[in-house]
């Protein structure tokens, strides 16, 4: 019986969020401001579960402004593997004003490289931010879900992750159920010899 409990959740910890209907129409933060953003470190201290960052634990994701657009290196380790994956990150053309962002990735054993867009829903800039992606999937008719919390630090003071719950909860197209908290001790984030 331990068995297959254990195996139920270990299959729902690596589930990956689909629902059975379009991308919803979502806002991203007005007012953003991408030189801010698009600079220094961001830890992503929680995610909802997908096939391309499943077993990393001490995500993060050093941003470096280069003019128009950002250099992204993204970070983590897999079993004591340092691995990692860089692009680039820009504001969407029509982003206007809004935390509507591209990002430019290569993804697979070719390497191709892969558009995503990205909406910064919430944002500080200077301890967190909550970001959020869909895509639609024709085949299936219906959509994938991915959504990062991000922190400048490695963990959330008690008061910012009281405030970050609270956005998350009143959000209409967020689960906090979903998320998963990947692992950030010292044995986690640190590279086997």
């Amino acid at each position: 019986m331990f068995a297959v409990i254990f195996l139920a959740l270990v299959g729902s910890a690596l589930a990956e969020v689909y629902v059975d209907s379009r991308c919803p129409e979502v806002q991203p933060i007005q007012n953003f401001d991408v030189a801010n953003y698009g600079k220094g470190v961001w830890y992503e201290i929680a995610r909802y579960p997908n096939r391309k960052e499943m077993k990393i634990d001490c995500g993060y994701t050093e941003y470096t402004p280069q003019g128009d657009h950002f250099a992204v290196k993204n970070f983590g380790f897999n079993n004591g593997k340092l691995m990692s994956i860089e692009g680039v990150g820009k504001l969407a053309e029509d982003a206007g004003n809004s935390g509507k962002l591209i990002f430019t990735l290569p993804y697979g054993a070719s390497g191709k490289k892969t558009d995503s867009v990205l909406k910064v829903l919430y944002t500080d800039y200077d301890n967190f931010a909550i970001v959020y992606h869909c895509m639609y999937h024709e085949e299936k008719k219906s959509r994938q879900d991915f959504a990062w919390i991000l922190s400048r630090s490695k963990s959330l003071s008690p008061e910012l992750k009281a405030k970050v719950d609270k956005l998350v909860s009143e959000s209409k197209v967020l689960d906090s159920s979903k998320f998963v908290w990947p692992d950030f001790s010292d044995k986690a984030c640190k590279a086997s010899a």
